[in-house]
């Protein structure tokens, strides 16, 4: 058969390129991410196995337990709940923040992206504000009457799903407005021109084409609720044990490491299978910045994933549309105002209960005062704690900057084979359960006598903190003008020169705001802390952890309510920076 087609090109697949000097930048990103990264992950699979008296004894118990097999059905109901509520809340905010007005969208992202960057330890202990006992809710109930006693809402299936239902929304969010605010919305203008009514053209047009965010949002919001450890912990009740909590009782308290490593690799093969089926419909990456214009040629057609379907019902809506509420009226406007108002309430309740002159947490407060920040200003055990997570987060920051900037620079500009591979692992660490991560680097790091200290934890948390890096570099070298390059070439500035007075003045301010979000990203951590500190290392969030755990003292609102503050002016900063680029580029 002929390899030339019909316009007379060669129909050959064309030879790989030679790699670019480029590429030599994805050296040293690569092996940290194997050592601290792959080979733990390794390791742990070979301790599960028992290791070096191989056996299938763990992974036999298992199968063999009901009480385990009881805890994994757990964790997938409570994740598939999740999963669905928080798609139901996310969808309308990502709708109208894809297709409403500046002033929405401007107030919606602030709802969406501060509870994304606060931590989730002081989103959960919000929570515990909220439904306790003594809570605002309950205290909302019994003042109306609706209820003469307070109601259980808390250390039960229920606060366990409005907490991590809360924390997972932001996630589900910003893939599927990634896809949503690309869809032209000419479409649906010439749907409604050729006769079709509003719910009609939203059915046929918007919602097929925003399909591959809804997976892409729901998949990563189901795996994140499997790994999910804080919230179950700290909401759930004695039936509410998960995989996770499980995990951490077999390692922490036990001591049994194999059996720990067991349930570990059994996660860890659920979330990998997982992206596996996700995989077949779309291409994860792709919404991080990193497809290729190719990577979507080709794709069979089942990836429109029912798209006839659609338009059966977009075509019944049309015959009832008279019964039907307009979809583009001022509902959806503010269906979107109320479930952001929701997506902030824990933040507002915390920052409000804060400033309580009372020694006990009391809704309404009955005065304000700063005794609670006064509590921690002035505490020793919290202020050495303040000072270990900084110390932790500045070494995080310096070494992901370091090497995720030279990844994306690897990535964006290095011509290499296998280059999906690497993007993969790249993003592996956000994808993969925090606490199957720590629990294998754990086991790295008492090779070489690091697991206990500062700098070890912050070898940890530098792997979690690359792909953040990684994936806000490459999008800004994706936005770079190569117009500046060539100039440059062309008035003779040689390829150094070029980098030192071009790319590295346009690129620094997105590297400014990867270290911001870095070093967010380590000051914020608990998970790692429980397992690389192995109690010699108090952080804040360790901190606040057992002070949650233990005994809750109103200062806990204060350390949270800075938290989320220090997290708004991350935020704030790097919108600032990105502002300064635009300008300066629009100078130019």
């Amino acid at each position: 058969m002929s390899s030339i087609t019909l316009e007379g090109r060669s129909s050959l697949p064309p030879p790989a390129a030679r790699p670019t000097p480029w590429a030599w930048l994805l050296l040293p990103g690569s092996i940290y991410l194997l050592t601290l990264f792959v080979v733990p992950l390794v390791g742990l699979s070979l301790l599960a196995f028992g290791m070096p008296n191989w056996t299938l004894a763990n992974f036999l118990r298992i199968a063999e337990t009901p009480a385990y097999l009881s805890v994994f059905r757990t964790t997938v109901q409570i994740s598939v709940s999740v999963t669905a509520l928080a798609f139901i809340l996310s969808y309308p905010i990502a709708y109208a923040l894809a297709t409403r007005g500046a002033i929405l969208r401007t107030l919606l992202l602030v709802a969406v992206v501060l509870p994304y960057f606060s931590s989730a330890l002081a989103r959960t202990f919000a929570w515990i504000l909220l439904l306790g006992r003594n809570g605002v809710v309950n205290g909302f109930l019994l003042e109306l009457g609706w209820v003469s006693q307070p109601v259980a809402l808390l250390y039960n299936r229920f606060g366990v799903i409005v907490g991590m239902t809360h924390i997972i929304m932001p996630l589900m969010i910003l893939p599927m407005y990634t896809v949503m605010s690309g869809i032209d919305q000419k479409l649906l203008r010439a749907a409604r021109a050729n006769g079709a009514s509003p719910i009609a053209a939203f059915l046929t047009v918007f919602l097929p084409l925003s399909l591959p965010g809804v997976v892409a949002g729901v998949l990563l919001a189901f795996i994140y609720c499997l790994g999910f450890y804080i919230t179950p912990a700290l909401l759930g009740g004695v039936s509410d044990l998960t995989i996770t909590m499980a995990i951490s009782s077999q390692i922490v308290d036990q001591l049994n490491w194999n059996f720990g490593s067991a349930l570990a690799m059994v996660l860890l093969a659920v979330v990998l299978f997982m992206l596996w089926i996700g995989s077949r419909f779309f291409p994860i990456e792709q919404l991080l910045g990193f497809s290729d214009q190719q990577a979507g040629a080709g794709r069979p057609v089942r990836r429109q994933l029912g798209t006839q379907l659609f338009m059966r019902v977009g075509s019944a809506a049309n015959t009832i549309d008279r019964w039907l509420p307009s979809f583009g009226g001022r509902g959806i406007p503010i269906l979107a105002g109320l479930l952001g108002m929701l997506l902030l309430l824990p933040v507002l309740v915390v920052a409000y209960l804060s400033f309580s002159s009372s020694p006990y947490f009391v809704f309404p407060v009955p005065g304000y005062s700063l005794r609670n920040y006064y509590g921690y200003f002035s505490n020793s055990l919290w202020i050495r704690a303040t000072f270990a997570s900084v110390r932790v987060a500045v070494m995080t920051t310096g070494l992901a900057t370091l090497l995720g900037g030279m990844l994306a620079f690897g990535l964006s500009r290095g011509n290499i084979r296998g280059r999906g591979a690497m993007v993969a692992l790249v993003l592996s660490p956000i994808i993969m359960p925090t606490i199957v991560v720590a629990v294998a680097t754990y086991f790295l790091l008492v090779q070489v006598g690091l697991q206990g200290t500062e700098f070890g934890l912050a070898l940890g948390h530098t792997v979690q903190a690359i792909p953040f890096v990684v994936v806000i570099v490459v999008a800004n070298l994706r936005d770079l003008n190569p117009t500046y390059e060539r100039a440059a070439r062309s008035l003779g500035a040689n390829p150094l020169a070029t980098f030192r007075t071009i790319v590295a003045p346009l690129v620094m301010p997105a590297l400014i705001v990867a270290a911001f979000f870095a070093f967010l990203t380590s000051f914020d951590d608990v998970v790692y802390v429980l397992f690389l500190g192995i109690g010699r290392i108090t952080t804040l969030p360790m901190r606040m952890w057992d002070g949650i755990n233990q005994d809750i003292n109103p200062t806990i609102a204060a350390v949270a309510t800075l938290q989320m503050a220090f997290a708004a002016l991350v935020i704030v900063a790097g919108t600032l920076v990105g502002q300064q680029k635009k300008n300066r580029t629009a100078r130019t």
